[in-house]
């Protein structure tokens, strides 16, 4: 896509310093732009990388200098802004539109409504909804009592099971699972016997799902993923997790059954929170943390067992102090055992 400086900022504002009938095409890091491209520079941090980029435009803070020979577009949230000239960009969206030849729709009781894509050798089965805009890219299996709202985007080969609603504008990367079985046994003596998984999946607005990410569905009810969260590729939620509004959940994270996550709660990389724990909203669990029992809201957390993380940094920073230690209290213990020889010695 071809934009002239003028254009962009006709969209997005500020102060452009340069030529506006300058031509870009793309956008890119500071370090890797070329003629042609905008970038953009945070603070004053990146003065001496903004003067050597080849960008054509660079989006800075309104306190920056201007730099000789270069455009420069002048806003109050730099970062911000490039974001959204980004998506201008963005190139990333569905190549492809109407239903392909190849695709297997059930003819009972399947509703799509205006302008949806099906890809090559998309299968829909029974009582299935889409909304407008919506697209299915190749490979990707829908199950029977599905609801998938308007202008979601479904990569390939994403499975989504019987009984999951899905609402609008949400994206699911390639390889995910949605509405597999809950993982749920017992041992009735001689063997483990499986427990039905008889609920759902609920997934809300603007939720985005990375690849080959599983969520179960619910033994009964729904698991639910609230609107907003941002969920990284090779995550784990199990059977009726209910994940509340604008989370951030991380790669290799795994959910145990019937955990309850606030709204805005971090998981970093690695986290496992055992089964029926609750986080409270804007809890944050740092990398690697076991979490076993429950976290209070605006709590940070780490180790394992999960602790405060300022307390975790504490005993972190006595280790390398254990060797020492350990040789004062070796001293001590021979000091005191020599007292204790020449204290019986008196004794005699």
């Amino acid at each position: 896509m071809l934009m002239h400086l003028a254009d962009i900022q006709q969209q997005v504002g500020g102060e452009l310093v340069g030529d506006k009938n300058t031509e870009v095409t793309a956008v890119n890091s500071l370090d890797l732009a070329v003629s042609g491209e905008i970038s953009f520079a945070e603070n004053d941090k990146y003065l001496a990388a903004a003067q050597q980029s080849n960008a054509s435009l660079l989006i800075v803070p309104k306190s920056f200098p201007d730099l000789a020979g270069k455009n420069i577009l002048k806003v109050d949230k730099p970062k911000e802004t490039f974001i959204g000239i980004m998506m201008m960009f963005d190139k990333s969206e569905a190549k492809f539109s109407g239903i392909h030849s190849s695709a297997v729709i059930s003819e009972e009781q399947v509703s799509l409504a205006a302008n949806v894509a099906l890809a090559a050798h998309v299968c829909i089965q029974d009582h299935v909804t889409i909304g407008a805009g919506t697209s299915i890219d190749a490979n990707t299996f829908i199950g029977h009592d599905v609801v998938i709202g308007e202008s979601c985007r479904i990569g390939p080969n994403v499975s989504i099971l019987s009984k999951v609603t899905l609402g609008n504008h949400v994206i699911i990367h390639s390889g995910t699972v949605i509405g597999g079985d809950g993982f749920g046994y017992f041992w009735d003596g001689q063997q483990q016997k499986k427990v039905p998984q008889l609920g759902g999946v609920l997934i809300e607005d603007n939720v985005e799902i990375g690849c080959n990410v599983c969520v179960d569905r619910a033994t009964f009810g729904m698991t639910r993923i609230g609107k907003g969260t941002k969920i990284d590729n090779l995550v784990q939620i199990a059977h009726n997790n209910n994940i509340g509004e604008h989370c951030i959940i991380v790669s290799h994270v795994g959910l145990s059954g019937s955990v309850t996550l606030g709204k805005r709660v971090t998981l970093a990389g690695q986290v496992g929170i055992a089964d029926h724990i609750t986080m409270g909203d804007g809890s944050t669990a740092a990398a690697r943390t076991g979490i076993s029992k429950d976290v209070q809201p605006n709590q940070v957390v780490w180790g394992a067992p999960n602790r405060p993380i300022k307390q975790v940094m504490r005993e972190m920073a006595c280790i390398p102090k254990l060797p020492a230690l350990l040789g004062q209290v070796k001293a001590i213990l021979k000091r005191l055992s020599e007292v204790e020889k020449k204290l019986e010695g008196l004794d005699k």
